[in-house]
């Protein structure tokens, strides 16, 4: 049994360094989810070594040996606590999506590891879970099975949320979870009834690593079909982004200038370029870009608007936050429906839109109102381009940030709203590996 279960710590530290590795170098798994397995597999490592100190210095005669047997028993108890605090905190993150839940059922978590932690300290003063005799072996104690308590009641918790979340997980996280759960509990029962070799271990590591791979397959997946989601929303942005019907009024306008005021046609023919320039860059940048990058190119546009004297409106801006960045390409369809389809058609009283920055709580709010009179009619084509711009914009703000699009008109204005989580519009880092 001696030289088996050496084998079998050996192999566990092995597979544990192997699977800490290939965390750290996995280029297909998100960033919460690499830090997370790499803390989990270096708990693994220190598990399974503090029970290959247990077993080699067992038996061996002197004070140090006496120490070191007692604090690898600890550390063996300990970290196998925090591997189940650990799996337990990742099944609520991706499957708990009220916050206020989510936090209240950590906190039990943390209660439950606080007080396993306090009865295994109170075991190292007791014998209550075990002892070491006068001859350095490690025995049992007759209370031993309460030290699974804590993991016990974890493991429970785990298991309602994996049943309550079945239709929400993919295949292979619920398999992860599941496999997490289930060997874990086999290696805890036959570790309570047969007495020798290291079932635990075993059933640890082994879940560890399968639910791994099973993680990393459903990343890649997740980041395949995320890619082929950008490179459909930026087709579709091409098609829709910019409009014709916009196009050929600014050439229009332009053409009249030239004979009229030529000096204000060469300004409008400059803005023109400079907007039909970011319109088709911006469909190749795959990251945030500056709330007063994206202001510039608005304010272009609004000019541009502005070169048809009858086009007659007001523009203002309330900016209370400024520096926070945003998804390219996602205020503009905005404005631009405010302009076109709220505030040019104003008759008796003129057309008005204002752009308002700020926070809320942990968002950042940018809203575009306007008001109009009646209705303006538009062609298929426009309608298109339109639904096209504003559907584009819900996909962009979804994919780069988590963000959310809401438009309310009333009887005689409208309020376009975009929140972006201030985490993501402070951060104004987009990772592919993230998106999930």
């Amino acid at each position: 049994m001696y030289m088996l279960n050496i084998v079998i710590d050996v192999f566990g530290v092995a597979i544990s360094f192997v699977g800490f590795v290939s965390s750290i170098i996995a280029s297909r798994i998100n960033h919460m989810v690499k830090r997370y397995f790499i803390t989990l597999f270096i708990f693994m490592m220190i598990y399974v070594l503090s029970n290959l100190l247990g077993l080699i210095f067992r038996g061996s005669v002197g004070g140090i040996y006496r120490i070191i047997l007692y604090m690898a028993n600890f550390c063996e108890f300990l970290f196998s606590g925090l591997l189940a605090y650990m799996v337990s905190n990742y099944l609520v993150d991706i499957s708990v999506k009220e916050e206020k839940r989510k936090q209240r059922i950590k906190a039990i978590f943390v209660f439950l590891l606080t007080f396993y932690i306090f009865m295994l300290l109170v075991s190292q003063f007791t014998g209550l879970y075990y002892v070491i005799g006068e001859d350095n072996i490690y025995h049992r104690s007759s209370l031993f099975p309460l030290a699974f308590i804590s993991p016990a009641i974890m493991l429970l918790i785990d298991l309602g949320i994996l049943i309550e979340s079945r239709k929400t997980l993919s295949l292979n996280q619920k398999t992860a979870f599941w496999a997490y759960l289930v060997l874990p509990v086999i290696g805890i029962i036959m570790q309570i009834f047969i007495y020798g070799i290291d079932f635990i271990v075993i059933a640890t590591v082994l879940a560890g690593i399968v639910m791994f791979i099973l993680v990393v397959i459903d990343q890649t997946e997740r980041n395949i079909r995320a890619e082929m989601e950008n490179e459909n929303i930026k087709a579709s942005l091409l098609l829709g982004q910019i409009s014709p019907h916009f196009i050929f009024n600014s050439l229009m306008s332009i053409q009249d200038l030239c004979y009229s005021d030529p000096e204000t046609a060469a300004k409008g023919i400059g803005d023109f370029a400079v907007y039909l320039r970011h319109n088709m860059d911006d469909l190749t940048i795959n990251t945030m870009i500056p709330f007063e990058k994206e202001l510039g190119f608005i304010k272009e546009y609004i000019r541009l608007e502005k070169l048809d004297p009858d086009r007659d409106f007001e523009v203002h801006f309330q900016l209370n936050e400024i520096d926070f960045y945003m998804p390219t390409l996602t205020l503009q369809p905005v404005v631009e429906n405010a302009i076109n389809y709220g505030a040019l058609t104003c008759k008796d009283q003129k057309g008005r839109v204002e752009i308002s920055t700020g926070r809320e709580g942990n968002n950042i709010v940018i809203r575009v109102w306007n008001n109009f009179e009646g209705r303006r009619s538009v062609t298929e084509g426009q309608r298109k381009h339109r639904s096209i711009a504003l559907e584009n914009l819900k996909s962009r703000l979804k994919y780069y940030c988590d963000g959310t699009f809401d438009i309310v008109i009333g009887e005689k204005d409208a309020l376009a709203t975009i929140t972006i989580p201030y985490d993501k519009a402070k951060g104004g880092l987009f990772d592919e590996n993230d998106h999930h």
